[in-house]
């Protein structure tokens, strides 16, 4: 498939949503059907799996504000990709997702020389695609990790594919840290198209951002009440249904915790936690994952109001909202006020939030 016939997949796309793309999403779909068009005429014969080095494609890096449709347009060409190129040469991760992988595959490797080389191998596999969605470097080790897998990249014949809501240079904005990320900017500057889809209209609140289904059978309760939550099919936990997990390594108080070996085939293992355990405490965003590989609904209680919390709380407070979207895991808020307090945070990334918080039913109390 040449680059016309794969321009023609996006518009084709946008009619089955019952709409077309808008006047910025049109050179980010010019920009990938040329990306897949080189990736499809290197493909391999049919059933060799033999790696080849070659010269990739560039790849294409998709900045703008939220709900502009990057990752919908990315995940268009991928799901082209999947289809006309073999098994496993289209790997997708969650940026965070391949921070923790690229984390444990050089845990694994200690002692063994091999190092974070052999730890890239593992994440990469067979691929020739790497779809990267998300690409918010806020964490340092992880801003690190990130930038040797981008840079890895070339040598191993992998062509990039992201998304994320800055453009290169405003990556790692932070200045105590921002120099940590300069060799993956201009990684990101020399490999891929790098293309802002930037225009006035939100797709997602217009119903076209992919919501995902178990988030929006969330909700966001004000103040939280008993009647409240039971309304939303959950009980308020009672002392006797505390618990301590183990996450990270590390313990963790939840309020209640659903056993994980229910025999309820029909259950879905649910956590309640509060605010100040959970997000006033050193949580990382791999301890967020491992929680939300154990458990498909969160209900966070005791979310006060903006001012009563500082930076470090809220940001791993974006980190649960953004790894319970991004895997599609119910979340229940409790919290002092409605969602739009989420523009009065003190952390970056606010309209990504309330895009995302807005899909969750506001309840406040009668």
């Amino acid at each position: 498939m040449g680059v016309t016939g794969l321009r023609e997949v996006f518009d084709r796309a946008a009619r089955d949503l019952g709409s077309a793309l808008d006047s910025e999403q049109r050179p980010a779909a010019d920009a990938l059907a040329a990306v897949g068009a080189s990736l499809l005429d290197a493909s391999p014969v049919e059933g060799a799996r033999r790696r080849v080095r070659r010269t990739p494609a560039r790849g294409a890096y998709l900045h703008g504000p939220v709900g502009r449709g990057k990752t919908w347009l990315v995940d268009v060409l991928a799901d082209q990709l999947a289809v006309h190129l073999p098994d496993g040469t289209v790997l997708r991760l969650h940026a965070y997702e391949a921070a923790r992988r690229l984390h444990r595959a050089v845990a694994a490797r200690a002692g063994t020389g091999t190092g974070l080389d052999g730890a890239l191998t593992d994440l990469l596999g067979d691929a020739r695609a790497l779809v990267l969605d998300e690409l918010h470097a806020h964490d340092p080790g992880d801003a690190m990790l990130l930038s040797r897998l981008v840079r890895s990249l070339p040598e191993r014949g992998v062509v990039l594919l992201a998304t994320s809501n800055y453009a290169p240079a405003g990556l790692l904005p932070d200045p105590r840290h921002h120099h940590l990320v300069l060799p993956l900017v201009a990684a990101l500057e020399a490999t891929c198209h790098v293309v802002a889809v930037d225009g006035p209209v939100d797709h997602r609140a217009a119903g076209h951002g992919g919501a995902r289904p178990r988030w929006c059978t969330g909700a966001w309760l004000t103040p939280g009440t008993a009647a409240q939550l039971a309304a939303e099919g959950l009980a308020r936990p009672v002392p006797a249904r505390r618990r301590q997990l183990l996450v990270g390594g590390r313990p963790l108080w939840a309020l209640a915790a659903d056993p994980l070996d229910d025999d309820d085939g029909d259950a879905e293992p649910a956590v309640h936690l509060h605010f100040a355990e959970l997000c006033e405490r050193p949580t990382s965003v791999g301890d967020l994952l491992e929680l939300t590989d154990r458990y498909r609904t969160v209900v966070l209680s005791g979310v006060p109001a903006p001012a009563a919390a500082g930076q470090d709380p809220w940001r791993r407070f974006a980190d649960l909202v953004d790894v319970c979207w991004d895997r599609d895991v119910r979340l229940v808020v409790l919290a002092a006020e409605e969602p739009r307090c989420v523009l009065d945070l003190p952390i970056t990334d606010r309209d990504r939030m309330l895009s995302r918080v807005s899909l969750l039913p506001a309840i406040a109390a009668s």
